[in-house]
């Protein structure tokens, strides 16, 4: 079976003929992306709170690299124990809130730089004031009670949570651009479906390259109002003649 070509221009054609059906469905994704941004996904906040690892050190000895490199180490420890029921049950019961201990573990995220002493700890919450309180909550209690967990006062809270009005999810210029985008590639596939699934006779041209069939001619098909005219033509032309019979 020989290949079908198309050439760039043909494509362009194709396009630019199905041009209203891809700009239509276009804006629709753009409606349907804005009608679930702005009223089906709920809003998420975020707050930070910073902590650092650093035990108190013999003045005369100063601070060690072993000293680092145990602090750095024990930062993997103290995020199992921050995600842990020793904390956050006691963070439950301080905030007094309805919120299951499972609930808000899977509320934080804790993420700490390579080779460095500080980590952060950050709560998604719908609620921007909820998601700052929690994450001082769970600060200060793991501050206080590490001493009595694993023996050391190493952990301090050098940057508290502050309430962040603005959302950092869903990304409202992202999902209109993706909107955008996936009504464009629905409507220009939808164009090539239909030009391709076309198998209509589009004229003499269409004959020749597709077909190899030598157009011989056209024939016309006639409106009902040019049968009329020629009904009435050849009865003008019957009378006359009739006419003329008689006059012979």
């Amino acid at each position: 079976m020989e290949e079908e070509e198309i050439s760039l221009g043909e494509l362009f054609a194709i396009i630019k003929n199905k041009l209203v059906l891809i700009i239509s469905l276009s804006i629709a994704g753009l409606l349907l992306s804005a009608l679930y941004t702005f009223f089906v996904v709920t809003p998420m906040y975020e707050s930070t709170t910073q902590l650092l690892v650093n035990r108190a050190v013999d003045e005369n000895v100063g601070i060690q690299l072993n000293d680092i490199n145990t602090n750095v180490r024990m930062i993997d420890t103290y995020k199992d124990i921050i995600r842990g029921p020793v904390i956050l049950e006691d963070v439950k019961a301080n905030l007094d809130t309805n919120l299951t201990v499972s609930e808000i573990r899977e509320m934080v995220n804790i993420t700490a730089n390579e080779n460095s002493q500080v980590f952060s700890l950050t709560i998604t919450s719908e609620d921007p004031v909820a998601a700052a309180n929690i994450a001082n909550e769970i600060a200060t209690t793991f501050q206080n009670n590490i001493s009595d967990i694993m023996n050391v006062e190493n952990v301090s809270i050098i940057s508290e949570a502050n309430v962040n009005p603005n959302a950092v999810s869903p990304n409202i210029p992202m999902n209109l651009v993706l909107g955008v985008l996936v009504g464009m590639m629905l409507g220009v596939g939808i164009a090539f479906l239909q030009h391709f699934m076309d198998n209509t006779i589009k004229g003499s041209q269409f004959i020749n390259e597709h077909i190899g069939w030598t157009d011989l001619g056209t024939i016309s098909v006639l409106s009902q109002e040019d049968k009329e005219s020629i009904e009435e033509y050849l009865q003008s032309q019957t009378a006359k003649s009739n006419r003329r019979s008689r006059v012979i």
